[in-house]
């Protein structure tokens, strides 16, 4: 029996890529420090960081807010790391318990269908209460319902597991789209600048890769050494960490305190969507791309086992997710250093789009090995730039009152095309669905390109390159404009 090999390429193109995340790392720490001290010595200047809102100094001074933010976004960061480990250590150990209690393909497809419609209806309608009830007690409501979603995987009835499931499938809801609504909420209430957002964004973004490599190496170890279920059980340790400091030194914001307040959230929030063509395209550009990434999940891994089999080697899984995650990281990375040279997030945006379009299509005209992994590596670091440039614009253009119930109510059509795309990737070949996720992430590249342009009809009217594209989705941005206003006067 011949023992398969495997392909040097995956393990050198990993050591690359973290050499060349750590050299990227390095560079954007010098220099950020230099604008550290930049800033301590003009009160009044704004960090390279900025992007375009930041000649408008913080109402705070540069010192006080230097140590007000930092800890802030610590606490935030710590939060988000706990959070993000709950969920990374749950992803590759879900098939597996599945498999061992003996369900087969279908009855698992069944699971996973449920989990993604779950999160498109009742999430979205638990995502609306938070912008009422409040945002940290929904937050702390994840915290709860994702552990109970965990407890059910000790179980192998089948209803228990869909049980799960479906909780699971709220939880992720809230995941994606109540912690950031409560940190961006947060962020404006304590005076920061608005640029300081993007350092937020991009360092999330960062430490979401490096928890995806750490909880990988947990979840392995929990699982060798007490079975399938203990990566679960670890998952519920960091929920209850997340759930303590959450409960300690989170302050409760809501989505308005107006008297209109109580209306119904989602109506609000259908009713923005509808007459903000900013917001729509910031909708649109989220589903669009999002949909074409959770396929990609379920691509990559069928395309380089058939490009290895064909020569008898394996392909070493662990290696290749690792490396896709370090690219994440580079492409946080990337994002900092691109606004320190002046691009505007709606321009990272757009181009961040063509190249993850380009890197899609690949697989569909090329088939060698080098050129799949290169290309599945850039897509990811587009995710890297992706998260940090469009959490950026959320925050600018989506109206606090209803955050929550917009976002989630973004996440509607994106959960319904990931299950379109689950219940047909056996009976549609790989070519033909990397084609549909470049079109896709093409559509997105010309929404975030028509928000460049407006951006830049925006400069010709005010006299200076705006951040964002100009409000028209809502009535009202009281809120941001008297912070702004104030500080002008």
């Amino acid at each position: 029996m011949t023992t398969a090999v495997e392909n040097p390429l995956y393990r050198t193109g990993f050591g690359l890529l973290v050499a060349g995340c750590a050299v990227a790392s390095y560079y954007f720490r010098d220099a950020n420090e230099g604008d550290d001290q930049g800033d301590r010595n003009a009160e009044s200047r704004t960090t390279e960081l900025d992007d375009g809102l930041g000649d408008i100094p913080s109402p705070i001074s540069s010192s006080k807010e230097a140590a007000l933010f930092d800890k802030f976004k610590r606490n935030w960061l710590l939060v988000y790391s706990f959070v993000m480990m709950a969920d990374w250590l749950q992803g590759p150990a879900t098939y597996p318990l599945y498999i061992s209690y003996g369900y087969d393909l279908s009855e698992i497809a069944i699971l996973f269908v449920v989990g993604f419609l779950s999160s498109a209806v009742f999430g979205t309608v638990i995502g609306s209460v938070a912008d009422k009830i409040g945002r940290k007690l929904v937050c702390l409501m994840f915290c709860v319902i994702y552990a109970a979603s965990c407890l059910t995987k000790l179980s192998s009835n089948f209803m228990t597991l869909l049980l799960g499931r479906v909780l699971g499938g709220i939880a992720t809801s809230l995941l994606f789209s109540v912690f950031e609504a409560w940190m961006v909420s947060e962020h404006h209430s304590r005076g920061f600048r608005e640029a300081l957002l993007s350092d937020t964004f991009s360092w999330s973004t960062f430490l979401n890769g490096l928890v995806a490599i750490l909880s990988g190496v947990l979840g392995n170890f929990l699982s060798d050494k007490w079975g399938v279920v203990a990566p679960f059980m670890g998952s519920i340790f960091f929920l209850c960490l997340a759930f303590l400091v959450v409960q300690a030194t989170w302050k409760e914001n809501y989505g308005s305190d107006k008297p209109g307040a109580n209306r119904s959230s989602i109506s609000e929030a259908v009713k923005s969507i509808w007459h903000g063509v900013d917001i729509l395209a910031v909708g649109v550009m989220q589903c669009f791309f999002e949909s074409a990434m959770y396929t990609f999940v379920f691509l990559w891994q069928p395309v380089l086992t058939a490009k290895a089999s064909g020569y008898g080697a394996q392909v070493p899984y662990g290696i290749v997710f690792a490396a896709f995650m370090v690219s994440i990281m580079l492409g946080s990375v990337i994002f900092k250093v691109l606004l320190r040279h002046g691009w505007r997030h709606e321009d990272v945006a757009w181009v961040t789009f063509a190249v993850a379009a380009v890197s899609l299509f690949v697989p569909v005209i090329a088939s060698d090995e080098f050129t799949l992994f290169v290309s599945f590596n850039v897509f990811e670091m587009c995710c890297g730039l992706y998260f940090p440039s469009l959490g950026t614009l959320r925050s600018k253009l989506v109206p606090e009152e209803t955050r929550s119930t917009i976002m989630n109510v973004f996440r509607v059509p994106l959960n319904l095309i990931v299950v379109v795309a689950l219940s047909n990737v056996k009976s549609v070949n790989t070519s033909t669905l990397f084609a549909i996720c470049a079109f896709l992430v093409g559509v997105s590249m010309f929404f975030a390109r028509r928000l460049a342009l407006r951006a830049g009809a925006g400069k010709v009217r005010n006299g200076r390159p705006p951040s964002t594209v100009v409000w028209d989705g809502t009535e009202d941005k009281s809120a941001e404009m008297e912070r702004l206003n104030t500080v002008k006067t």
